[in-house]
C-alpha cells in the first residue's frame, strides 16, 4: 500500500471569510503525486496564511480619509461659529434651556441682575410665550418686539396665551405673562406716575423698560387668534391699567378742532400692535369692507392706542395708497396710514427660498419693500426666515441687516441680539460637497474591491478543482 506524504500546501491570495479553500499535494510511496483541495477554517488559515494586505490597506486608506475629513469639516463649522459674549448669569436667564427653568422669574429679578446692562437691539422674540422665561428672557436680550398670540377664554372673559388651541392653559394668560409684568417693570422704572396717575401734567415722558435707552419702546404684538370683533374689546378693557399711568404708545387726532388735522403719535414705553385675524381683510386689490379698529377716518379715533401690522408687500406698490376723503389723511389699502405702526411678510412666501446666497432679484424686491416701509415711517419685519443650517440662516440675517430691517424675527434671539454672525456658510457648503463626495467614491472604492476580491477566490477554487481532477487521473 501507498502511503501519503504531505508535501506542500497554499492558499489563494485572497481575502479570508468563513472558510478558505487551500491546495495541498500529497507525494505517494510509488513516486505519484497526487494534488486536492482542502476547506480549511478561516482561523486556522489565518494563522498560518497572511490576510490580503493590499484590499485591506486600500479600505484603510478610504475609512481613514473619510473619518479625518468630517473631523476636519467638525473643526472648522466649531471654529466658525461665533462665541457667546454674555455673562453666564445672562446667558441662562436668556437661554432656550436654562439650568434654573424651574425656578420663579420675577420682574424684580429682571431689574436686579439685567436691567442695567442691557442694550436694545432692533430684534424680535417670535412666539416669545414659547421660552421658559416669557417676556423676561427677552428683555434680558435687548428685543425691541416681542410676540404673543391671544384667544378669547371659553368664558368670553379673559385672554388665553399659546400657538393652537389644545396648548391653552388658564394659568397662562396676557395679563400674567405681559401686562402685569410690564406695569409692574415700569412702575418701578417710574415712580412718581405711580404716585400721580398719568405724571405730572407737563412733566417728563415715562421711561421705557430698558435703563440704557429709557426712550426706547417696546412693541407687544398681538397675534389674535379667532373672532376679532370679541377679542380686541377685551385686549383694550386689560390695557386700561397701563393706559392710566401714560405707558402706552397713542395716536392724538381731534376731528371736532380741525378736521383736516394730522394724527399726531405720542411714543410711549409700550406700542401694542395687532396683527392675525385683526388684520387678515387687508387686501392690496380692495378696501376692507369691515375693520374692528374702524373704517377710514373713523379709524383715527377709536382705540387710539393700538396699532395695526400692514403688509410689507403691498407697500412697494404704489396703487396701494391715496387720501381719505374728510380728514385728508394719507391711506393705505383704505385706512389711516397713521394707524400702522409695523410692516410684516412671510420670507418664503415673499423672497423665496435661499440656497447659496441670495439673488440680485431677491436682493431687490427685498431692497424696495424695506426702504418703501422706511419712508412710511414703518417698523419692518420677516418672519418664517431659514432656521438651519446655522451658517445661513446667518447670512439671511446679515442681508437683512444690510438692507436696513426694522426687526429681526428670531427664535434664537441670544444669537439675533449678538448681530455678529457666521460668514462661512458658503464655505461649509463646499465642505459638505466635497467630504459627501469623498465618502461616495469611498464607498464605491470598497464596493468594487470586495466584489473584485469575490470574483478571485472563485476563480482560484475553480482552478484548484481543476488541478485535482487531473491529479486524481494520474
Amino acid at each position: 500500500m501507498d502511503t501519503a506524504q504531505p508535501t506542500s500546501g497554499t492558499c489563494p491570495d485572497t481575502c479570508l471569510d468563513a472558510t478558505t479553500t487551500c491546495r495541498s499535494e500529497e507525494k505517494l510511496a510509488s513516486g505519484v503525486t497526487v494534488s486536492y483541495q482542502v476547506n480549511k477554517p478561516a482561523a486556522a488559515a489565518a494563522a498560518a496564511e497572511p490576510l490580503c494586505a493590499r484590499s485591506l490597506l486600500l479600505w484603510l486608506v478610504a475609512s481613514g480619509g473619510t473619518g479625518i475629513t468630517i473631523a476636519i469639516i467638525l473643526a472648522i463649522t466649531w471654529a466658525a461659529q461665533p462665541k457667546a459674549m454674555r455673562s453666564t448669569l445672562s446667558h441662562n436667564f436668556i437661554s432656550i434651556n436654562p439650568l434654573d427653568a424651574d425656578a420663579p422669574t420675577t420682574p424684580q429679578t429682571y431689574l436686579r441682575d439685567h436691567s442695567r446692562s442691557v442694550i436694545p437691539v432692533p430684534v424680535h422674540s417670535h412666539n416669545d410665550y414659547w421660552r421658559p422665561r416669557p417676556l423676561y428672557s427677552a428683555l434680558a436680550a435687548g428685543c425691541m418686539a416681542v410676540e404673543a398670540d391671544i384667544w378669547l377664554s371659553p368664558d368670553g372673559a379673559d385672554l388665553l396665551v399659546g400657538h393652537h388651541a389644545s396648548q391653552l392653559s388658564e394659568a397662562r394668560t396676557l395679563q400674567s405673562l405681559y401686562l402685569d409684568p410690564l406695569e409692574q417693570i415700569l412702575d418701578k422704572l417710574n415712580p412718581a406716575r405711580v404716585r400721580v396717575p398719568g405724571g405730572v401734567p407737563g412733566g417728563p415722558a415715562p421711561n421705557g423698560v430698558y435703563q440704557s435707552s429709557p426712550g426706547t419702546t417696546l412693541v407687544l404684538l398681538l397675534d389674535v387668534k379667532g373672532n376679532a370683533t370679541d377679542i380686541w374689546p377685551v385686549v383694550d378693557k386689560q390695557l386700561q391699567p397701563l393706559r392710566e399711568r401714560g405707558y402706552l404708545s397713542r395716536l392724538e387726532y381731534d376731528a371736532t378742532a380741525n378736521p383736516t388735522a394730522k394724527p399726531v403719535l405720542r411714543r410711549g414705553p409700550i406700542t401694542v400692535v395687532g396683527t392675525g385675524s385683526l388684520t387678515r381683510s387687508f387686501s392690496s386689490s380692495s378696501s376692507p369692507s369691515s375693520n374692528v379698529t374702524g373704517i377710514g377716518c373713523d379709524a383715527l379715533s377709536r382705540y387710539p392706542d393700538s396699532f395695526l401690522d400692514a403688509p410689507l408687500g403691498s407697500l412697494a406698490d404704489a396703487s396701494n395708497f391715496g387720501t381719505l376723503p374728510g380728514c385728508r389723511a394719507d391711506s393705505l389699502l383704505g385706512l389711516p396710514l397713521a394707524k400702522f405702526h409695523t410692516a410684516s411678510a412671510p420670507f418664503p412666501r415673499e423672497l423665496g427660498t435661499v440656497l447659496t446666497s441670495l439673488s440680485a432679484s431677491q436682493r431687490g424686491k427685498m431692497r424696495a419693500s424695506l426702504q418703501a416701509a422706511a419712508a412710511r415711517n414703518l417698523t419692518s419685519r420677516y418672519w418664517g426666515t431659514p432656521a438651519w443650517p446655522i451658517s445661513r440662516r446667518d447670512l439671511v440675517w446679515r442681508a437683512l441687516v444690510e438692507e436696513g430691517v426694522g426687526l429681526l424675527n428670531a427664535d434664537d434671539i441670544e444669537s439675533a441680539a449678538r448681530l455678529e454672525w457666521n460668514r462661512a456658510y458658503r464655505a461649509e457648503l463646499v465642505w459638505m460637497g466635497v467630504s459627501s463626495a469623498y465618502m461616495l467614491v469611498a464607498s464605491l472604492v470598497i464596493a468594487y474591491l470586495y466584489d473584485r476580491s469575490g470574483r478571485n477566490r472563485m476563480r482560484n477554487v475553480d482552478g484548484i478543482d481543476g488541478i485535482g481532477r487531473r491529479g486524481g487521473n494520474d
